[in-house]
């Protein structure tokens, strides 16, 4: 018999698994606590001995964990919190080439925008960091990470980790649905919402070229929920290249954040940590105090 204390017990409800199957997932696995729900799924869905994974593991597989305790971010920055406080779940996504791969980072965006949503719907104002932070009020409330799966085509497994009933966070700049609302909202309803606002767009994306592409449907709705967009922002760059200051005016083709530095010039972004600017302090300051400086959000 189940514990109906451990961690994962509310997911693994009958009443939340058979919702989970309505929306649309072709296997449902729910884990008490893992290390990664990421680096348990990618395991799985990857070819090994000649198997196909795609039989067990096929295109919309979805594992759901009640504590996940070395769940990683971008740049393998690790975020922890405490069991039965976070919905993080991990969907298997295989385009099967109706999603070319230049096109992968629209799943990520559009699992943001889906989050943002579900949020909404527990009345909480939500909005999109580029490239796959959900933010309220400047502080990060969830955030996504994809991972390839080889193949042909490859596979991706979608991360996502969204606080919800945490008190205390580890950081000043993270918040959590009992802060904003003082309730944690059931995190199986909180996974069907985030689900049944994504699972539509993804079909999308795989049934129509160019949805995502700028003047399409997708793209329209991602623009909408970003709050960077419109921002001064500095992106810190891999490689080794100099941060890069300007104004985020867009998204290309295959999600890029498009920014204009000083002179004028539009630069594609298509990986880095960008950071949202202040606006410079008005001009009209106390005698003798300086102009303001641009700085981090917090």
């Amino acid at each position: 018999m189940s514990d109906p204390r451990a961690p994962g017990a509310d997911l693994r409800d009958p009443a939340a698994l058979a919702a989970l199957e309505a929306v649309g997932l072709r296997r449902v696995e729910v884990l008490d606590e893992v290390g990664s729900t990421n680096d348990h799924l990618a395991a799985a869905a990857r070819p090994a001995g000649g198997t196909d994974p795609a039989a067990a593991w096929p295109d919309l597989s979805l594992v759901a964990a009640g504590h996940q305790s070395a769940g990683r971010g971008r740049l393998d920055r690790v975020w922890t919190t405490e069991p039965g406080t976070a919905l993080t779940f991990s969907l298997l996504l295989r385009p099967a080439g109706a999603v070319p791969l230049p096109d992968y980072p629209w799943l990520t965006l559009l699992m943001a925008v889906s989050v943002a949503e579900a949020l909404a719907a527990e009345g909480v104002d939500a909005a999109v960091k580029w490239p796959n932070d959900v933010l309220v009020d400047g502080r990060k409330i969830a955030g996504l990470l994809a991972v390839l799966v080889p193949g042909d085509p490859p596979a991706v497994v979608l991360g996502a980790g969204v606080n919800v009933g945490q008190d205390a966070l580890p950081v000043p700049t993270a918040t959590s649905l009992r802060r904003l609302t003082g309730r944690a909202s059931p995190r199986p309803q909180l996974l069907v919402r985030v689900l049944e606002a994504f699972l539509p767009r993804y079909r999308r994306l795989c049934a129509e070229p160019g949805a995502a592409a700028p003047g399409g449907a997708l793209h329209a709705q991602v623009a909408g929920r970003m709050e960077t967009l419109g921002r001064a922002v500095r992106a810190e760059l891999p490689g080794g290249r100099p941060p890069l200051v300007g104004t985020a005016e867009g998204l290309g083709a295959s999600g890029a954040l498009l920014v204009r530095d000083a002179a004028g010039t539009v630069h594609e972004v298509t990986a880095g940590d960008v950071v949202h600017l202040r606006p410079a302090a008005p001009a009209a300051a106390a005698p003798g105090a300086s102009d303001g400086g641009a700085g981090d959000r917090p």
